[in-house]
């Protein structure tokens, strides 16, 4: 994919005063998503479970409701928050917990999830930190904040942040403008001044652009076109490889040298 000329220039040369970082697929890659395990857990912290409920009875309920609500998120662009979908599984099982769901989510995430940095993420944001950008992550997920500052925290990625904001905190999710709004009022960075930074076209990219912000499309795989918009990679700005490169592209920029070291 060419990015257009003029877009090119404008993100090169633009210096960002804040930066907003998609989580997975850009500082974070899912390498395994385990569900059964998850629910498996799930089981093992319950109170009272009826003597006929079975693991694989969780999993066809499981199933069911991520498949007519989960599912069908990215077609309204509504988040629905990890502890009411997994009510829609346990309540209708009879399935009770001393410990309110919130509390669990956390120990549903280790038991189902593995990740791991992609390369340089971390390294990056320390650079940017020192060049003078403010930086925070927006991530659409049904989980709450505290999960996913815990898998950034686990790779030194959460240092710098200002915050984390996710999709389930807000119920509406990547592109809807709503939330890079939100994203850029607690930044307080306006609109213009922010470069969004993300893998997927049809949501980082589009999203960021609609809301007035540079949208930079991380595509360390050469993916041509990934998205379910085809349209969406018009919406490009700047298009990079990995993290090293979009250190080097800012770094090239006249603007950014000499800039002071921020603390906060």
């Amino acid at each position: 994919m060419r990015v257009p000329e003029d877009n090119a220039i404008r993100a090169h040369f633009m210096t960002p005063k804040g930066m907003l970082f998609d989580y997975g697929g850009t500082l974070v890659e899912e390498v395994s998503v385990d569900l059964r395990a998850g629910n498996e857990w799930m089981l093992s912290q319950a109170s009272y479970r009826p003597a006929h409920v079975t693991l694989d009875q969780v999993m066809e309920r499981a199933t069911r409701v991520s498949r007519e609500v989960s599912a069908r998120r990215d077609e309204v662009y509504l988040e629905t928050a990890w502890p009411n979908l997994t009510r829609l599984i346990h309540d209708y099982l009879g399935i009770r917990f001393d410990t309110p769901l919130m509390d669990l989510e956390l120990g549903f995430w280790k038991a189902s999830v593995q990740t791991r940095e992609m390369p340089g993420a971390r390294e990056a944001l320390e650079q940017f930190h020192r060049w003078g950008s403010r930086l925070a992550v927006v991530s659409n997920t049904s989980f709450g904040e505290p999960v996913i500052r815990y898998e950034l925290a686990k790779y030194g990625l959460t240092e710098h942040l200002a915050f984390v904001l996710v999709s389930s905190d807000y119920s509406v999710r990547k592109p809807n403008v709503l939330l890079y709004e939100t994203a850029a009022a607690r930044l307080n960075v306006s609109a213009d001044d922010i470069w969004f930074v993300g893998d997927r076209l049809d949501t980082d990219v589009a999203g960021a652009r609609a809301a007035g912000m540079t949208a930079v499309w991380f595509n360390p795989n050469g993916r041509t076109d990934p998205s379910r918009d085809a349209n969406a990679s018009r919406d490009v700005d700047l298009a990079v490889s990995g993290w090293a490169e979009l250190v080097g592209r800012i770094g090239d920029s006249d603007a950014v040298n000499g800039a002071p070291e921020q603390s906060y």
